[in-house]
Parts: C-alpha cells; sequence; structure tokens
C-alpha cells in the first residue's frame, strides 16, 4: 500500500492510500481509498475516521464537512482525515467488506483473516495511528441499529490516560458516553495499545438526521479545541457516563421472528421488564416470545429492522457510573 500525497507537508491536500488488489476483472489495479490532511507543523497529530462500517455515512459526511471548513492556519498540529475507511463496503453499501467479508473493526493486530480488509487495517495501525496523539472514531447503528447519539471510550489504562479520554468526552459534548471494555480487535483497542487517546460515537442509524450530524461535527471541532489543535476556545460541555459491556447489557432474539419494541432509545428500563416480543412467522400456533431486560440501565441502542434470527441483537443498555467508578474500575 502506498499514499499518494506527503502527509508530513504541511498545507492541506487530499488523495489516496492505494490498496493493490486483482480479481476476475483485472489482474493489475488498486482500490482508491480517500485521505486528506490538513497539516501546521506535526504535533500533535489526531487521526479522524469514519466509514469503519460500510453503512454508516454520518461520519462520512461530518469528516467531508469538517474538512471544507478548516484552514491549516486555523489549526496547531495536524489532522488526518479518513472519512471511508473501509471503502471497499462504504462504496457498496455494506456493513462489511464486499471483497472478503470481514469486518473492519474486528480485525486490527489480527493475524488471521487475511484479504484487503486486514490490510487497510495493517496499514492504519503500523503507519497512522502510530504517528497520532489522538484519535476520533465516528459511528452510528448503520441499517440495523439506532443508537440514542453518544460517544464511547474505552476503560482501559492508567489513570491519567483514563483521565484524559474522560475529558475528551466531556468536549465532545453527548447526553451520554458509554463506558467499555472493548474488543481486541476494534479502531479503539489499535488506539489503546499505542497510548492513543481515543474517543469514538455512535450517531444515530437507520437514517440521516440533521440533529445527529450536527452532534457529530460540532462535538468534533470543540475536542480538537479542547486539545489545542483547533485555534479557539473550546465551549464548556459535560457528558453523562454509562457504563456497558456485560453480557446481561445487551438482549438477544432467543428465536426466529418479526420482532415489536415497546420502549424507546434513552428510556430508563427495569430488571424484568418487558422491552419488545418477538413473532413467530410460521404458524399461529406457536406463542408470541416477550422479551425482558436482565438489568436495570438506558436503553442506549435498539434494533430498527423487525426481522430477526436466533441470537440477533435487540437492544444495549448501559447504567450510571461517576467518574470516580470509571477511575477505580481502571485501576482494578
Amino acid at each position: 500500500m502506498r499514499c499518494t500525497i506527503d502527509i508530513n507537508q504541511n498545507g492541506k491536500r487530499e488523495g489516496f492510500i492505494q490498496l493493490n488488489h486483482s480479481n476476475d476483472r483485472h489482474a493489475y489495479g488498486v482500490i482508491p481509498i480517500p485521505i486528506a490532511v490538513i497539516a501546521n507543523g506535526l504535533e500533535p497529530t489526531v487521526l479522524l475516521t469514519a466509514g469503519n462500517h460500510g453503512d454508516e455515512y454520518e461520519g462520512v459526511i461530518i469528516l467531508k464537512r469538517l474538512y471544507e471548513a478548516i484552514a491549516s492556519e486555523q489549526i496547531n498540529g495536524r489532522l488526518i482525515i479518513m472519512p471511508a475507511l473501509n471503502f471497499p463496503a462504504v462504496r457498496e453499501f455494506k456493513r462489511v467488506s464486499p471483497l472478503d467479508n470481514n469486518n473492519m473493526n474486528r480485525i486490527f493486530g489480527s493475524t488471521d483473516s487475511p484479504g484487503p480488509t486486514r490490510e487497510i487495517a495493517r496499514f492504519v495501525e503500523n503507519e497512522l495511528i502510530s504517528q497520532a496523539r489522538y484519535a476520533i472514531d465516528l459511528h452510528s447503528g448503520g441499517t440495523m441499529c439506532e443508537f440514542h447519539p453518544c460517544s464511547y471510550i474505552y476503560s482501559g489504562g492508567d489513570q491519567q490516560f483514563v483521565q484524559e479520554k474522560i475529558s475528551a468526552a466531556h468536549c465532545f459534548g453527548a447526553k451520554y458516553t458509554v463506558v467499555v471494555v472493548g474488543t481486541s480487535g476494534s479502531l479503539s483497542a489499535a488506539c489503546e495499545r499505542q497510548g492513543v487517546v481515543m474517543l469514538s460515537a455512535e450517531l444515530g442509524g437507520g437514517a440521516i438526521r440533521k440533529k445527529n450530524i450536527e452532534l457529530g461535527y460540532n462535538g468534533t471541532l470543540n475536542a480538537l479545541a479542547g486539545w489545542g489543535v483547533l485555534d479557539s476556545e473550546p465551549a464548556k460541555m459535560s457528558t453523562e457516563f454509562l457504563l456497558s459491556g456485560a453480557s446481561s447489557s445487551f438482549v438477544m432474539s432467543p428465536i426466529v421472528g418479526a420482532f415489536e419494541p415497546l420502549i424507546e432509545i434513552g428510556q430508563t428500563v427495569m430488571v424484568g421488564e418487558r422491552v419488545g416480543r418477538v413473532y413467530p412467522l410460521e404458524t399461529f400456533s406457536e406463542p408470541i416470545i416477550e422479551i425482558q431486560c436482565e438489568k436495570k440501565g438506558i436503553v442506549i441502542g435498539q434494533r430498527n429492522q423487525s426481522l430477526v434470527q436466533r441470537g440477533d441483537f435487540l437492544l444495549h443498555t448501559g447504567e450510571p457510573v461517576s467518574e470516580a467508578g470509571i477511575l477505580e474500575q481502571s485501576a482494578s
């Protein structure tokens, strides 16, 4: 893989990372993955990504807008922007890559699953994350899920590192920030391994909504200001933290059927509360399954497509946690 622009040069420029790829149509070819740089010095470097999953376009829009809006004279340091990280998936409206069926946000650091997706992830981890001090990765629920607009941070690291992530979440300014242990193959985990202060966001899903775009756009700008990269005073923002990640925080479908939600995202649910129903598809005699919540919490995300298979995600909850509780968990 090679980059068509010099990412170490001051100024504002855009180009491509060229991924060598051949298939039945051609023996020699490249997949051009968009990349842009806005630089006024090299430190600190912030990596901004979207399109990690190819059916999530909120972040694509936000980072395109951001590139148009910011001049190199307005920043101190460098922004590396990749608005369509998993470009093969983004151009095909697919969550995972149509080239190798790999989920990019599960393959960082992997030595398995060879293919184009792993090559992109390896380039990003070795060549870009390695130069970054901060990072933001913008997501949404895509075609299958809607999230209450929120940011995410990982709970790991020493006290100072965790406090930096907490401060970044306040600057981003979403109503909720979800604190998770996370998975080892994600972009966030790749940043954690290299000591990069990382914030991700889930900005709705199902349909593009103006309020989610504005939150992601303004939140990213304010985080950049808070890090001293954008030459402006950050607005004073705050967020509420929710702890999630235990198996009881996720509700899955026990059967194949049609899902009917009975609650809304952002709603507080209690243990044993009915949160949905799944209707069997084939006969009238099969009983309707009542879905109950195993854990008290706030609904962070919920499936917005009715057809479910056994084991499919239905909803995701988080329970309030204090900053002291986050720091205590990181120390344990």
